[in-house]
C-alpha cells in the first residue's frame, strides 16, 4: 500500500509538471477571465436606482433574455440577488474543468491503447495507481484555479465596488466536491473502453446525459422534456453529479446548511463508489487494449 502511495505521488508529481508546462490550460483559464471581468463590469453597468437591470446592458440583456426564456424570470432574480459572481464561476469553472477533465481521459486512453500502462504494471505500478495519481494531478489543478478565481473575483469587486456574497464562496467549495467526481467518471469510462475516442464519447454522452436531466427538471420550454427528464430523474439523479450540486446550492438560497452538507457528503460517496467500479473494472478487464 505504501509502494503504490509512493508511486502514484511520483507519477502525479509528474502529470503537474506536464499540466502547467501545457499552454492549453492558461489559454483556457486567461480567456474564462478575461470574459468574467467583462461580466463583472456589464453588471456594475446594469444597475440603476431600482437595482439590477440586465437591459441596461447589450450583453446582459442577452443573457438575461435567454436564461428567463428557458427558466424564467425568478431563476434569474435568485442567480443574480448576490451580484454577478455565482454566474461568472459558473462560466469560468466548468468550461476550465471541463478541458482539464477531457485531456485525462484522452490521455489514460491513449496511453492506455499505446501500452505505456502495461509497461508500467510490470514494475510497482498497476492500472488503479495510475488513475490515482492522475486524480490527484487534476485535483491539485482544479485548488489552484480556483484560488486563481477567488483571487480574481474579489480583485475585480474591488474595482467594481461590488462584494462577493457568501453563496459565491459556498458554491466554490461545492465545486470542489464536484470535480472529482465529474473526474471520477472519466476514469470509469476510460476503464471500460480501449481507446481515447471511446473513452471520451463514453464520458461526454454520460455528461450530456445527466446535464439533460437537470434541465428537464426545471425548464419551462418545453414540457415533455420536462415530463421525460422527470421519470428518469426519480433514480438516475442519484448518480448524477449535477443533482447534488443543485440540492446544495438550493440549500444555500434558502439559508439551510442541512442540504449543503449533505450534498458534500453525498458527493464524497459516489465519488468513492465509481473510483471503487473503476479498480474492480482493471483488476477484471486488466489495461491491455
Amino acid at each position: 500500500m505504501n509502494q503504490r502511495i509512493h508511486v502514484a505521488k511520483a507519477l502525479s508529481k509528474r502529470g503537474l509538471l506536464e499540466s502547467f508546462l501545457n499552454p492549453g490550460y492558461y489559454l483556457f483559464l486567461s480567456v474564462s477571465l478575461v470574459l468574467g471581468y467583462f461580466l463583472v463590469s456589464g453588471f456594475k453597468k446594469s444597475i440603476d436606482s431600482g437595482g439590477f437591470d440586465y437591459s441596461l446592458d447589450p450583453l446582459y440583456d442577452l443573457i438575461g433574455r435567454s436564461l428567463e426564456g428557458f427558466f424564467g424570470s425568478t431563476y434569474v432574480d435568485q442567480l443574480f440577488s448576490e451580484g454577478p459572481f455565482l454566474f461568472i464561476i459558473v462560466i469560468i469553472v466548468f468550461p476550465l474543468f471541463l478541458y482539464l477533465t477531457i485531456t485525462s481521459v484522452f490521455k489514460f486512453g491513449m496511453e492506455k491503447k499505446a501500452g505505456v500502462i502495461v509497461l508500467l504494471s510490470y514494475g510497482p505500478v498497476d492500472g488503479t495507481t495510475y488513475f490515482i495519481a492522475s486524480l490527484v494531478k487534476d485535483l491539485i489543478m482544479v485548488f489552484v484555479s480556483i484560488a486563481i478565481i477567488m483571487i480574481f473575483l474579489l480583485i475585480t469587486a474591488v474595482l467594481n465596488n461590488l462584494v462577493v456574497g457568501s453563496t459565491a464562496f459556498l458554491s466554490l467549495i461545492l465545486i470542489f466536491f464536484l470535480t472529482p467526481v465529474v473526474f471520477a467518471y472519466g476514469i470509469l469510462a476510460s476503464s471500460l473502453t480501449d481507446n481515447s475516442a471511446s473513452a471520451l464519447v463514453m464520458f461526454l454522452m454520460l455528461m450530456v446525459f445527466f446535464l439533460f436531466i437537470i434541465m428537464g427538471s426545471f425548464t419551462i420550454v418545453d414540457n415533455n422534456i420536462q415530463n421525460i427528464a422527470g421519470e428518469f430523474s426519480r433514480i438516475l439523479n442519484w448518480i448524477s453529479p449535477f443533482f447534488f450540486f443543485r440540492v446544495g446550492m438550493r440549500g444555500v438560497a434558502a439559508g439551510n446548511i442541512i442540504p449543503y452538507l449533505l450534498s458534500l457528503l453525498f458527493l464524497s460517496v459516489l465519488g468513492f463508489v465509481i473510483l471503487l467500479a473503476s479498480h474492480l473494472i482493471l483488476r477484471i478487464r486488466g489495461v491491455r487494449p
